[in-house]
């Protein structure tokens, strides 16, 4: 009998028992969809922080900061390390990070492309013409807007001679133009800033606008970013706080493969400028950031797929049921197919074959139906999990393959059991049967 015969023999046989056949493929089909749509959202995790990566800088981007409080294990004295194990915090007592820094790491480090210093100053309030919005203020120079791949929709961004003046301009996000402006042009326009505290002194300040900054979103990393306005940070520093100290500092690797050594460099580089070590300083990268995703998307489906590993060993008891209950019925079918010539390796044979077309049936459907699981999963995730995430299900082809072969091995290690006891009936005994 040839193989295409086995499998048209097999469907037969379970076309006769469809409603049962049809159940046990369902278990197959929510193993299969299961693993394929954890998959989908493990690896939209990572998909996720990538696509956010890339709308606020890049790959090759690292910032430097520092803490107000010493946290980071490795980087510790002694001494603080035991006071921080204790359960109570100690003050950083590394120097503030400067202007100058940024400056000395651009000249000095190997494999830096480009650098920026950045600081933030409290909450604002911007007035023009009797209209009104809160909003922050982000100081900075020229060459923010490539690092964070935020550009000028209108006008110009920061020039040297801006910063090196200190002048008294100011580009605005989206919102802030919508708001104040109404759709005319703001170019040329002067704005009042104004920052009052209940802490720390009031300032009022005009601003010229330049620039209007494209829309970036208000959702994930960009969230506040069209409500902000910019400014040179050494108008910032001359005219508000009366000091050179900066919040961070974003650098730009000149490659991808220059990430890690940029960041040693930068580490070098702080230590020597404030006698110190440089590691008293947090750098974040983008690649730090991917791998906490994917660690985070492999818990997932490691979790998830331990669930779905069990709905699938569930479905492997179905097929090995629906097997043992066949060969019962068709003992005598057996054995006038053993008593005309029919081999034990026919036998078993066909029972394996009817086995496997029920996993593959149940496989195949279970991957269609996994990608329209992992879609609505990534929806109710980005809906009431994480609103504003926009939470990607990433169809991988690879998972779907992975998926559809376990659930053809499940069919046959449960059918091998049903297919061999069949086989090794003899024709008298299998005839002679009620």
């Amino acid at each position: 009998m040839f193989f295409v015969e086995y499998i048209a023999l097999g469907i037969a046989n379970l076309r006769r028992n469809l409603l049962r056949s049809s159940l046990t493929i369902l278990g197959i089909v929510i193993g299969v969809g299961a693993v394929v749509s954890v998959v989908s959202i493990g690896d939209g995790s990572r998909a996720m922080v990538l696509r956010e990566i890339e709308r606020t800088g890049g790959l090759n981007v690292i910032e430097i900061y520092r803490d107000e409080w010493d946290r980071q294990s490795g980087t510790l004295t002694r001494a603080a390390g035991q006071t921080v194990r204790r359960g109570r915090w100690r003050k950083n007592r590394a120097e503030h990070l400067e202007t100058s820094d940024a400056q000395a790491i651009l000249e000095n480090a190997q494999g830096v492309h480009h650098v920026v210093p950045e600081d933030d100053y409290g909450s604002w309030n911007l007035n023009y013409k009797g209209k009104s919005k809160p909003s922050q203020v982000t100081a900075t120079t020229d060459g923010y807007d490539r690092l964070h791949n935020w550009y000028v929709q209108m006008g110009r961004f920061l020039s040297d001679e801006d910063v090196k003046s200190a002048r008294t301009v100011a580009l605005i996000g989206s919102k802030v133009y919508e708001e104040l402006f109404d759709e005319n042009s703001p170019i040329g326009e002067e704005i009042k800033a104004t920052r009052a505290s209940s802490w720390g002194p009031r300032f009022d300040v005009r601003l010229t606008v330049v620039g209007v900054m494209e829309e970036k979103g208000d959702a994930m990393d960009t969230q506040g970013w069209d409500d902000r306005f910019i400014i040179p940070i050494t108008t910032l520093q001359q005219r508000f706080k009366g000091k050179k100290h900066i919040e961070r500092i974003r650098v730009e690797a000149a490659s991808l493969n220059m990430v890690e050594t940029a960041k040693e460099e930068s580490k070098r580089i702080l230590g020597r400028r404030h006698h110190g070590s440089g590691e008293a300083y947090q750098y974040w990268t983008a690649r730090d950031e991917l791998a906490t995703a994917e660690k985070i998307g492999n818990t997932m489906k490691f979790v998830m797929g331990g669930i779905a590993g069990i709905a699938l060993f569930v479905a492997g008891i179905g097929i090995m049921n629906i097997m043992l209950v066949s060969v019962t019925e068709r003992t005598k079918e057996i054995g006038l197919r053993k008593a005309i010539g029919a081999k034990r390796r026919d036998i078993l044979t066909q029972f394996l074959i009817e086995a496997a077309v029920l996993s593959v049936t149940g496989g195949i459907l279970g991957a269609v139906v996994g990608v329209f699981m992992g879609q609505g999963t990534a929806i109710l995730i980005t809906k009431y999990v994480w609103p504003g995430s926009d939470w990607p299900s990433v169809v991988s082809f690879g998972a779907m393959v992975v998926a559809l072969s376990v659930s053809i091995g499940v069919g046959i290690f449960f059918g091998l059991y049903p297919a061999n006891k069949a086989a090794k009936l003899t024709p008298v005994e299998a005839i002679r049967s009620e």
